[in-house]
């Protein structure tokens, strides 16, 4: 049976914050503890979609994290971002190795005052193992 996974809150951190990370199975990583993670605000709720595909007889795991935020988001340098599931359990967008994940925003100003003005963030990430779930 397929569970409800909602993203119920989102952060994020500097991908140089994740060194040490250990993959303990081919689906979850483990962070040493005290990282800080900033925490987003966001709309609720966040999108997350993770796709896979073989290239060069590789798998390439893709993963695009959408999310509408009234904050600005200015520094766009290298950030990893931590997921917070329905079910308690987390999701790593990024590590500490390139390809790191690329965000981008989409500003809205609309014609109609009653539009969505918030800014739409799109994350990119793209890596050779799964996107991981965050052990403790």
């Amino acid at each position: 049976m397929k569970k409800i996974q909602i993203i119920t809150s989102l952060e994020r951190t500097p991908v140089e914050r994740l060194q040490g990370m250990t993959q303990v199975s081919a689906l979850s990583v483990r962070l040493l503890p005290g990282i800080s993670w900033q925490p987003l605000k966001i709309k609720p709720h966040a999108q997350l979609s993770i796709s896979d595909k073989v290239e060069d007889g590789n798998t390439v795991w893709t993963a695009k994290l959408v999310f509408k935020t009234c904050e600005e988001f200015g520094d766009r340098g290298r950030w990893a971002y931590r997921c917070k599931l329905l079910d308690g359990r987390y999701r790593l967008i990024g590590s500490d190795e390139r390809p790191y994940p690329v965000a981008s925003v989409l500003e809205n100003m609309p014609e109609n005052v009653t539009d969505n003005q918030l800014n739409e963030v799109t994350v990119n990430w793209q890596s050779a193992r799964f996107i991981p779930y965050i052990t403790e």
